[in-house]
């Protein structure tokens, strides 16, 4: 039963252009998703990274939908534009396979041959050790975290590299957070855990809460699809660090 991750994205010409990949495996590490022509329903290109397909072109809205065969339980954990060097230019948002929105991107991104569109999603479930994911982007940097929920414990969220919340965005302050737990009843309905990822200083004192969408997976799909974007700014130092407790 395949999983695949679509992006439709719209660009600053006023035209669309549609990426796939029908078979993404499970897991944080994500995969590419490259043009497609949807079988030859539509007039595009196949199997060209985003850079190359979009060459000099900007994108300025797009959705990551996931979609699992003949389920509901595919969630969107993460999507992101990066660049030659693997670094996160822009995050994008997405849900589950009843997504129906065309956010704008946190900043509109012009393509140069070379980077790629990367997504990566899990099954929704009623489990206390599902992986959280906390998109943040800051003026100067976006970056992503990750954790494995752990039932009434704290887990602290690290990004791809292993660094926290601090060192990686050090200095600057938060412009938009969004978070993700796929479990379609909720990250704390036991209410033993957090019902939200949080950021805390040093000294443990709360710095930030940002409420969790469940990706967009779950019985019928009837949940929001597009993770909350949380606005209110957060400004970073070293020794900050975020976290997620669960209790499902």
């Amino acid at each position: 039963m395949a999983t695949s991750i679509t992006v439709i994205a719209r660009l600053a010409s006023g035209g669309y252009a549609y990426f796939q990949n029908a078979d993404v495996s499970t897991g944080t590490a994500g995969e590419e998703i490259l043009s497609s022509n949807a079988t030859a329903l539509l007039n595009q290109t196949p199997n060209v990274s985003a850079g190359q397909f979009l060459n000099n072109q900007t994108i300025t809205h797009a959705v990551a939908v996931v979609s699992t065969q003949n389920a509901y339980t595919g969630s969107y954990l993460w999507c992101a534009i990066k660049d030659a060097q693997g670094k996160i230019v822009c995050p994008v948002q997405g849900g589950g396979g009843v997504t129906g929105e065309l956010p704008a991107l946190y900043k509109p991104v012009r393509m140069t041959t070379g980077m790629v569109i990367e997504g990566a999603w899990q099954a929704a479930a009623d489990s206390a050790t599902l992986y959280a994911s906390l998109t943040v982007c800051t003026p100067t940097k976006c970056d992503i975290f990750f954790g494995q929920g752990s039932d009434s414990a704290a887990v602290e969220l690290l990004n791809a590299s292993g660094s926290t919340i601090g060192q990686s965005l050090q200095g600057s302050t938060s412009k938009a957070m969004w978070g993700v737990y796929p479990s379609p009843i909720g990250m704390n309905n036991q209410g033993a855990g957090v019902s939200a990822l949080w950021i805390t200083d040093s000294q443990g004192q709360l710095k930030g809460l940002v409420p969790p969408s469940d990706g967009g997976g779950g019985e019928a799909g009837l949940e929001s699809s597009i993770p909350p974007v949380v606005m209110t700014p957060v400004m970073f130092t070293q020794n900050d660090s975020a976290y997620v407790a669960t209790d499902t």
